[in-house]
């Protein structure tokens, strides 16, 4: 349990280096700060997932603009846009304490899940700090509560 608090508590400082350090769209890039973010577009499936506590969810004020969910066993992003705003859902996370190497999953304006897989290069049994961001063009539109989970 103290593990687990002690991750926690590391990855919560993780959000603070985090903050600005994700941008770009190269597969895996270094931005001006010297951190490596690997950054992929979300692949549409057929398939969907169950919501569960690994999900996170962002409002446009009255209701769900979009959703996410990190499932750890093959540690997979899984975005949905599920507003017809003209925004698109983002997520952006982080794995360690200094905020290196930073994860960015960015889908398009189009319903229906969509999915990145970061298994080759997320670290395993590290917590992945990550929030849900909503964009119109190249603007910030709003952000959910951040989300813990141990990466497998």
């Amino acid at each position: 349990m103290r593990s687990m608090i002690a991750r926690g508590a590391v990855a919560a400082l993780a959000a603070t280096a985090l903050a600005g350090s994700l941008a770009g769209s190269a597969s895996a890039r270094t931005v001006h700060t010297g951190k490596t973010v690997y950054s992929q577009k979300a692949k549409p499936t057929t398939k969907s997932i169950r919501l569960d506590a690994g999900c996170n969810f962002i409002s446009n004020g009255r209701k769900k603009a979009g959703q996410a969910c990190f499932k750890k066993k093959g540690d997979r992003v899984w975005i949905r846009d599920t507003a017809r705003d003209g925004m698109r859902i983002e997520v952006r996370g982080s794995v360690n304490s200094n905020g290196t190497p930073g994860y960015r999953c960015y889908g398009n304006y189009k319903g229906g899940w969509q999915v990145c897989n970061f298994d080759r290069t997320m670290a395993e049994g590290h917590v992945f700090l990550w929030y849900v961001n909503k964009w119109k063009g190249n603007k910030l539109k709003g952000t959910s509560d951040e989300k813990m989970m141990v990466t497998s």
